[in-house]
């Protein structure tokens, strides 16, 4: 290749990066000022917000000061998250950054969600998020009653949006898979945390009255209960040593039909090539002693 022609193809190339990142920083603009419309619907106050590698977060202007290190909380949820969903530093989940919204009091929440999702809120709701249009996002405030750190459930809320990216944005995917996966990120990005403890040992001791995996994912044990095993059988399918089909077990869920008829997780374990009797013994050994 003579030098002319080396030289053109390095300015065309330097050309199309230039042109790209010129294009992803305008996204990335324009996602802001929705963002801060947003907040500013709710009536929440002056806002603090911070801008990390995949995330723009947005939170009291109080909680300014803890704002990098809840960010790069957060960014650990995502790096967990990407490394079983099967992305890697040239390809994201989102176009531009997802918007995370942590509110210091429940009203703002249920403010956000009527005026900014544009629905209902349901009694309890703590957290929530929305994966279409152009801004990506999600929101959380304080638990009715004591439970994780609202840094806690703004991570797994990362983790949730990126699983329903990964398997499509309108594809359904079943409340079990949704909460489980959000629980067993938290898992592998504060093992020790008194929370993840307390759901391990939960889990332990439903397993030692009979509990099977496919008790968890067909929505038969006690409500109680559902969260914290959810979070084990989540953690055994997509974050397990040599676990690699987790991907193709999310692409099971895609209807198959015009009518987008529901498929349940064993047809998408069966897509997988996940057999159910195998699942069932996994099931039963790591919940015990999860590596």
């Amino acid at each position: 290749m003579g030098r002319h022609i080396r030289l053109a193809l390095f300015a065309i190339l330097a050309i199309s990066t230039t042109v790209h990142a010129d294009d992803a920083a305008d996204k990335v603009a324009a996602q802001k000022k929705l963002a801060e419309a947003n907040w500013n619907a709710v009536e929440a106050g002056e806002f603090a917000s911070l801008e990390t590698a995949h995330l723009l977060l947005y939170a009291p202007k109080a909680s300014e000061k803890n704002l990098k290190e809840v960010g790069a909380h957060l960014e650990k949820y995502y790096t967990e998250s990407a490394r079983v969903l099967g992305y890697d530093a040239n390809s994201s989940p989102w176009e531009g950054k997802l918007a995370v919204y942590v509110f210091a009091e429940r009203d703002q929440f249920a403010a956000f969600v009527r005026r900014v999702e544009k629905r209902r809120f349901v009694t309890g709701e703590t957290a929530s998020n929305a994966v279409e249009g152009d801004l990506p996002h999600d929101a959380g405030g304080p638990a009715a009653k004591e439970n994780f750190p609202t840094e806690a459930q703004a991570g797994q809320q990362v983790a949730v949006a990126m699983l329903r990216l990964k398997a499509g944005a309108k594809v359904p995917l079943p409340e079990w898979l949704l909460t489980g996966f959000g629980r067993a990120t938290m898992s592998r990005v504060t093992p020790q945390d008194k929370y993840v403890i307390a759901d391990r040992k939960l889990a332990r001791d439903a397993v030692a009255r009979k509990r099977t995996a496919k008790a968890v994912y067909t929505e038969t044990v006690d409500a109680d209960e559902l969260p914290a095993l959810a979070g084990a059988l989540a953690d055994m399918l997509a974050y397990r040593p040599g676990s690699t089909k987790f991907p193709e077990f999310l692409a099971g869920f895609k209807p198959t039909d015009e009518q987008g008829t529901k498929r349940t997780t064993e047809e998408a374990l069966d897509t997988a090539g996940l057999k159910l009797d195998r699942i069932e013994a996994a099931w039963k050994v790591w919940v015990v002693n999860p590596k």
